[in-house]
């Protein structure tokens, strides 16, 4: 399973090689950070909206469990968008009582869960306080005790499926090399102002 999606500057793209001229280093590697920052967070909203799809669960959701670690610096010019590893709980994935158990969509798909039930409501005070309202959970034996919380599937595992995967580094490489373009004019411009300043 990937470990996420991995932005990094390179100092030999052609189209940038002329801007890149005009700046010094520190100027030169700020601008590419800059450049890798903006691309790594236009990435994570992609993969919030990619993510969620596949899974079958609400943007909102994903979002909670995809972030930016380590964000670029001048030093190391590299980002990685990363996706939780935890399986999030069945709750999310509409989970609806059924008949003898609980049905709840994943990967797109309906799935029976038997002998599972829905614990409580969004009107039931005590399962509030409990934070348990409206969460699944199955038997662990025959008996009504003891219980566990069912879930499902987990961010990161549809964040390396390959669908979303591709997606993700194909629009992270058009993003990169536009914001590269975007922020090394930027910084060239400044500099330029500068310049312009000080004779």
């Amino acid at each position: 399973m990937s470990d996420g999606i991995t932005i990094t500057a390179k100092f030999d793209w052609r189209p940038a090689k002329a801007l890149m001229r005009k700046l010094s280093g520190p100027k030169l590697h700020q601008a590419l950070s800059a450049a890798v920052n903006d691309s790594a967070q236009q990435v994570e909203r992609q993969s919030e909206r990619l993510v969620a799809r596949s899974l079958s669960i609400p943007v909102k959701r994903a979002k909670l469990g995809i972030w930016l670690n380590p964000y670029s610096t001048a030093k190391t010019l590299t980002a990685v968008v990363r996706g939780s590893g935890s399986l999030i709980p069945l709750k999310a994935f509409s989970a609806k009582e059924s008949g003898d158990g609980v049905v709840a969509t994943i990967w797109g798909s309906k799935v029976h869960h038997p002998g599972a039930f829905i614990f409580g409501g969004s009107d039931t005070d005590h399962t509030k306080e409990l934070g348990i309202g409206g969460h699944v959970f199955t038997r662990l034996g025959k008996s009504r005790l003891p219980i566990k919380r069912a879930r499902g599937a987990a961010i990161a595992e549809a964040m390396a499926k390959d669908a979303v995967s591709d997606a993700n580094e194909t629009y992270g490489a058009a993003r990169l090399q536009a914001n590269v373009l975007r922020q090394l004019t930027r910084y060239a411009s400044t500099k330029k102002a500068a310049s312009k300043r000080k004779s």
